[in-house]
C-alpha cells in the first residue's frame, strides 16, 4: 500500500470517527455496570428504526428482573428510505442495510422492529428508567425505549412499562447513526442495561 492511499484512508476513518462524537446520552438515574464498544451503522446510511431485547418483568421474590437488555439500531441509506417511500408510500417496510447494537446482554427474547415512516430517519430518544430500589429490593435500570423520528412522530418500543421516562434527547441538525450501551450482568443482581448514547451524524 502506497503512503499516500494509506494517509487518505486515515483521513477518510478520521473524520468518520469525528462526525460520530457528536452524542445525545440518558440522564442517568442508574449507573451500574461498564459503558461497552461503540457501533456505528454503515458509512453513508443512518438509524431509521430499532428493536429490543427484553426480559420480561415478573416482579416476584424468585426472579432477578432486568427488563431491557439490549438495543439494535436499523439502518439504511437515504437513497432505500426514499425508494421504498416513492414505491409504497410513508407505510412501507425498509429492508434494514444492517443492524447494529453495543453490548446486548442475553436474558429475554428479541421483539419485534420499529420503524419511522418513510423516508425519516431517527433523531432523538427517551428511555424508561426505574431507580434504585435499595439494598433489599431487587433492581432493574432501564426497561423501555421511545424513538423521536421528527416531523411529530415517535415510536413507543415493546419493552416493559416500569419507570419513569428520564426526558428527550434530541441529534441537532443531524439524524442518529451509532450507538454505545453501559450493561451490566453476572452480579447478584442484574440490571442489564442502565444507559445509552447515540451517535449524531449529518446525512450526505
Amino acid at each position: 500500500m502506497s503512503w499516500e492511499l494509506f494517509f487518505t484512508l486515515a483521513f477518510c476513518s478520521a473524520r468518520t470517527i469525528i462526525a460520530a462524537v457528536d452524542w445525545i446520552e440518558s440522564p442517568p438515574l442508574t449507573n451500574w455496570g461498564e459503558w461497552h464498544h461503540y457501533e456505528e451503522c454503515p458509512p453513508g446510511s443512518y438509524a431509521y428504526g430499532f428493536q429490543l431485547r427484553v426480559h420480561e418483568f415478573m416482579d416476584t421474590a424468585l426472579t432477578d428482573d432486568t427488563t431491557l437488555n439490549g438495543i439494535f439500531l436499523l439502518c439504511a441509506t437515504p437513497e432505500a428510505r426514499r425508494a421504498g417511500y416513492e414505491m409504497f408510500g410513508s407505510l412501507g417496510y425498509t429492508p434494514p442495510l444492517a443492524k447494529v447494537s453495543s453490548e446486548v446482554a442475553l436474558n429475554g427474547e428479541i421483539r419485534r422492529e420499529w420503524q419511522c415512516s418513510s423516508p425519516h430517519f431517527a433523531i432523538g430518544f427517551q428511555l424508561l428508567v426505574l431507580e434504585p430500589q435499595g439494598v433489599l429490593w431487587d433492581d432493574v435500570a432501564a426497561s423501555n425505549m421511545l424513538l423521536d423520528c421528527g416531523y411529530g412522530e415517535s415510536l413507543l418500543g415493546d419493552g416493559e412499562d416500569v419507570g419513569v421516562w428520564t426526558g428527550p434527547q434530541t441529534c441537532l441538525n443531524s439524524v442518529i447513526c451509532g450507538i454505545q450501551t453501559q450493561v451490566e450482568y453476572e452480579k447478584m443482581d442484574d440490571t442489564a442495561l442502565n444507559n445509552v448514547k447515540f451517535g449524531c451524524c449529518e446525512p450526505v
